[in-house]
């Protein structure tokens, strides 16, 4: 019985350390995602993502602010902090952590984040001018694997 209170008493002991590790990940992880703009950059995200959703279908423009108030509930940087901080916890270590907001916060860092969004839609763009400058040869490449099918399905 003394062994399996000793044991008992050691698996406490070492889920309340992971707990206090876990917990200055956390903090470190909410100081990460301060450092880097992420409560900016997802309020840009969801409205570009509403503004989008808008030009492809106009008739929705009479419901942007039912949109913009349900996205805000669930997908605002408040509503997502605490999951987004536990995930950057569990990807990396706390001395990680701490090393990505050193540079984060250095001036080299802040480029990055202020550069990071233009040059991520400049990549978007080249991705999307590539597809539309081939888009015949997936159109081929489609059309030949529809018919790959039909003949598989008359065998």
């Amino acid at each position: 019985m003394n062994f399996l209170k000793t044991v008992f008493i050691a698996i406490a002991l070492a889920a309340s350390a992971v707990a206090l590790a876990d917990e200055a990940s956390i903090k470190e992880a909410e100081k990460l995602l301060q450092t880097m703009g992420t409560e900016a950059a997802l309020e840009q995200s969801m409205s570009q993502m509403i503004d989008v959703q808008l030009q492809q279908n106009p008739a929705l423009a009479p419901y942007k602010g039912v949109m913009m108030e349900f996205f805000n509930k669930y997908t605002s940087y408040n509503s997502l902090k605490l999951e987004m901080a536990q995930t950057y916890a569990e990807a990396f270590t706390l001395t990680e952590l701490q090393e990505i907001n050193a540079f984060y916060a250095s001036e080299v860092g802040q480029k990055v984040v202020q550069v990071m969004p233009q040059l991520m839609a400049a990549g978007a763009q080249m991705g999307v001018t590539r597809v539309q400058e081939n888009i015949g040869e997936l159109q081929e490449m489609i059309k030949a694997e529809s018919e790959r099918i039909q003949m598989l399905q008359q065998q």
